[in-house]
């Protein structure tokens, strides 16, 4: 900043110089030619040229130059003073010889003041002000009680007067300059921290977004790159995460190549990285089969060869989205389908294919919040005698209403949570809530009232989960008869021996156990002997296959036959799931069947209407249609 003032100070220092030599020139003329003056003007003129040639010469000696001159300049004044008011002789004008030189003084101080770093010369300057001012007061003590020239008196007052304000202005000025200065830099260093990753030093997302708006307010056309390098993962868990971010850094500063007027790139978290492609979008691919090729370079760090590919999938505005949120979500809902589809490619989105990826990607997203903003609730699917229609128990099933999604069938969210482990939570949820609708509903009718809980196998294989069930059933105060849990075959021959152990503790607490959606698993008969089971379901597509010719409905009638022989025998219950016809129903009751369920019969329904169904003697006399619920 400070070799910004060599211009000025190339004009500045010359025309003080032609000050001096003009007093040279004019000062004998005058009559006003003090000896002081015949020495101290050739001086301060050689002094002003010296230091414009070096400041010519040397650009950055500047702070040196004006150093050099307040110093200079502040003792030739000061040594002025003191000859004019102590050593003058008399026949000469002491305010003239004041106005002749000190109107330079102000130029001193802001030359001190206004150059940044001047530490030198702004103390040479505050010597120069004390110094003038003891001066002067030494000079007044002196001719106190003679006759003194009032003129000179006056004169000397209004020159400290005007030195001082002068003084203690500039000097305020300067602080504010400076804290206004600090606080303008400090500022701007905070709001470059915001904007920044701080790890790999690119702009981050909320900077990335500011970026996209405004391309986006100025009609703008560009494209995004969503990057995800692919097996970073494993880099971390393998190699720990201090290479982990040594990769990551790699990866930054192979996209900075890119960073000119055209292009702009960004880390949004993770491994996930941006690219944005102004002005001629076409030229996207190109550049994200360029960012493919040099992403994919090995990397070296902390002595390890890391190797790294990345997964891009693309969106161009306006025609892939309106704003930048939506934007970057097909973006990333295409590089997911890049990953589904072996990883390490390209592909810009497209709506017919890439929308059902966006939406998992959304109810994945939203399900991390909805148990705890309370969108979910529980209906209840009767289950009935198929002789008289007397509903025995009611199967809890789960539903989800997001404010925004709207209902989101449980085929779509259940997988999902599975596999990232938050149906442990909703499963406790369920059942608790289960337990304590079953306890209400004892208290309001006085009839025992059964419910069976679906129990996925992740929840069921957690070492606390028979406790789990012991606390829902203490804390709704509800008989462990009361309650039904029922489990998939996947779920019985997931490590056996810890799942019949499990099973045998919830046989001693009273807890029934049903195995759901039989037929379709190992189909291994073994365990309905040897484990602790009281009820098994059939597959609704085997009933299903009951009324449809062209699936083989005689080897689905074997089957069920089949099993419900079995049952009989090991003096099982047998439920019919998925009933949905009369012709269904009607086998059903030929081969013996005992309980059914289905929208035939009725509908999962809410509490009230479940209630309802428990309290009619039954849902259709023996041998005819069922009536469906208003």
């Amino acid at each position: 900043m400070e070799i910004e003032w060599r211009r000025p100070l190339l004009f500045a220092l010359p025309a003080a110089a032609l000050a001096f030599f003009i007093g040279i020139q004019f000062d004998g003329p005058s009559g006003q030619a003090t000896p002081f003056d015949q020495i101290g003007y050739p001086v301060a003129f050689s002094l002003l040229l010296t230091l414009s040639l070096v400041l010519w010469k040397r650009p950055a000696r500047v702070n040196a130059v004006v150093t050099a001159l307040v110093f200079a300049m502040s003792s030739l004044f000061l040594s002025k003073l003191v000859f004019i008011l102590f050593f003058i002789p008399q026949s000469y004008q002491v305010q003239l010889e004041m106005t002749e030189t000190f109107f330079w003084i102000p130029a001193l101080q802001i030359l001190s003041f206004f150059i940044p770093n001047l530490r030198g010369a702004r103390n040479a300057s505050t010597i120069f002000f004390s110094l003038f001012l003891l001066v002067s007061v030494m000079y007044l003590l002196q001719v106190i009680g003679s006759q003194p020239s009032q003129g000179t008196v006056y004169a000397l007052l209004q020159l400290n007067l005007a030195n001082g304000v002068l003084f203690i202005v500039t000097s305020a000025f300067i602080g504010f300059k400076e804290k206004y200065v600090r606080s303008i830099s400090a500022y701007e260093t905070v709001r470059e921290l915001l904007d920044t990753d701080l790890l790999t030093g690119l702009p981050n997302r909320q900077r990335l977004h500011e970026v996209m708006n405004t391309a986006i307010s100025e009609q703008r056309t560009f494209a995004l790159l969503f990057i995800d390098l692919d097996g970073f993962k494993l880099i971390n868990d393998t190699l720990g995460h201090v290479i982990g971010d040594r990769a990551l850094q790699e990866t930054s500063r192979r996209l900075q190549k890119l960073e000119d007027q055209h292009y702009f790139a960004g880390r949004l978290s993770g491994d996930e990285f941006v690219v944005l492609v102004f002005d001629d979008p076409t030229k996207a691919s190109q550049i994200a089969q360029t960012l493919l090729t040099d992403l994919a370079r090995p990397i070296v760090a902390e002595g390890h060869i890391v190797h790294l590919t990345a997964s891009i999938g693309m969106s161009v505005y306006p025609d892939d989205g309106s704003d930048s949120q939506q934007l970057i979500q097909h973006a990333d809902s295409a590089m997911y389908t890049v990953k589904t589809f072996g990883k390490n490619g390209i592909r810009r989105f497209e709506l017919a294919t890439d929308s059902a990826i966006e939406r998992l990607k959304q109810i994945e997203h939203a399900l991390t919040q909805a148990l705890t903003c309370q969108q979910f609730h529980l209906v209840y699917q009767p289950i009935c005698s198929l002789d008289d229609g007397v509903v025995r128990k009611l199967e809890t099933l789960l539903r989800w209403t997001h404010p925004t999604l709207g209902p989101v069938s449980a085929a779509e969210f259940i997988p999902i949570a599975e596999t990232n482990g938050q149906i442990i939570p909703l499963g406790e949820w369920a059942l608790r809530a289960a337990c304590q609708q079953a306890r209400e509903w004892i208290d309001r009718t006085g009839l025992a009232v059964t419910v069976s809980v679906n129990v996925s196998p992740l929840q069921f294989t957690q070492v606390n989960f028979v406790n789990q069930v012991r606390q829902a059933l203490g804390d709704a105060r509800l008989p462990a008869s009361a309650l039904e849990i029922e489990l998939t075959e996947s779920a019985v021959m997931r490590r056996l021996e810890v799942v019949k152990a499990s099973l045998h503790e919830l046989q001693r607490l009273g807890v029934r156990i049903a195995i759901d959606d039989f037929g379709t698993g190992y189909s291994s008969l073994a365990y309905l002997r040897d484990l602790p089971i009281n009820c098994i379901k059939i597959d609704q597509t085997f009933i299903h296959d009951l009324s449809t010719p062209r699936r083989a409905p005689q080897f689905a009638l074997a089957l069920i036959e089949a099993v419900i022989g079995i049952a009989s025998t090991l003096s099982l219950q047998v439920v019919a799931e998925g009933i949905e016809t009369q012709k269904q129903l009607d086998m059903l009751r030929d081969l013996g069947c005992d309980l059914g369920q289905g929208y035939f019969l009725c509908p999962p329904v809410a509490a009230d209407a479940a209630l309802e169904t428990v309290l009619a003697s039954t849902l259709f006399p023996p041998g005819s249609s069922p009536t469906p619920l208003d």
